[in-house]
């Protein structure tokens, strides 16, 4: 199968609710944000539309349909999601969290975003998942190995620097460990002391040792938690609020235009009702997710 074949075949790919690997996100209006976290190595195949990234040092950099972006862990982005002449802008990210990046081993480590047209075996491996997730009555396991299948073929590709940036212990995870488990939850540091089993002095250290706080890493991992479900959920702002540990959706969307440049009505308006439904309706010419 060619490769454009193979690129058409997963658009007409139908994306389970829960299938575990893979998250899509779609907009059918230019969408801006900005300082956008990943603390994990995340896989970007862009299907429809383009991503317009605006990175700090540098010329801006446009990635058509059929590209491919490894994101290194510690990256910011700010970028805009421009969808194609029929309004439509979709990629598929997969996360590679650290347990799937241990066969690496030691090595350099590189944060630097890397852009390459997509990989025939790398979209195999997502179509085959998709298609035998459903049949699979515990897939947990397998999917852990299909991570592992795609680290290793990123490792062949001459990846390994960037994806060693999962691997790299930072006491700030931990933090993020202990509080993502319910970030509706009121959390003080001391709570987070006590989980950790350190004093309030040696955590507030090690957190500076890394350049970050407390509050600043709570707030930014709510407000990304945020906007996963705004983009990823039919929650409403109320509600994605509630969720994400703050009192009243005013504050929330202040907070948020702060950080991303955008407010989450805003976000919401660059979609429509079937984008926030992750789940594929397929028809001869349409895909939701």
């Amino acid at each position: 199968m060619s490769l454009s074949a193979l690129l058409h075949s997963l658009l007409l790919q139908p994306v389970a609710n829960d299938n575990g690997l893979i998250l899509p996100f779609r907009t059918r209006m230019p969408q801006s944000l900005r300082r956008v976290p990943f603390a994990e190595p995340c896989l970007m195949l862009i299907l429809q539309g383009e991503k317009q990234l605006q990175p700090a040092p540098g010329q801006p950099l446009n990635l058509p349909a059929g590209q491919m972006l490894l994101i290194p862990a510690g990256c910011e982005l700010t970028f805009t999601n421009q969808p194609d002449e029929h309004c439509r802008y979709l990629a598929w990210v997969i996360s590679l969290p650290a347990d799937d990046l241990l066969p690496l081993g030691r090595g350099p480590v590189r944060r630097e975003l890397q852009h390459f047209s997509s990989d025939p075996l790398l979209l195999t491996l997502m179509q085959q998942w998709l298609q035998i997730q459903p049949q699979l009555s515990d897939p947990q396991q397998l999917l852990q190995a299909r991570r592992r299948e795609i680290t290793l073929r990123l490792l062949e590709l001459g990846y390994s620097a960037e994806l060693r940036s999962g691997l790299q212990q930072h006491f700030s995870r931990r933090v993020q460990a202990v509080v993502s488990e319910d970030l509706s939850h009121d959390w003080q540091i001391s709570d987070v002391c006590q989980r950790l089993a350190v004093s309030e002095s040696t955590l507030r250290r090690k957190l500076s040792d890394e350049q970050h706080s407390f509050r600043d890493l709570l707030s930014q991992l709510r407000l990304v938690q945020g906007l996963n479900l705004l983009q990823t959920s039919s929650l409403s702002v109320q509600q994605v609020a509630d969720a994400c540990g703050y009192r009243s959706a005013s504050r929330f969307s202040e907070r948020f235009r702060e950080r991303f440049g955008t407010s989450p009505a805003e976000l919401r308006h660059s979609q429509t009702a079937d984008t926030l439904i992750r789940q594929t309706t397929v028809s001869s010419s349409t895909l939701t997710v």
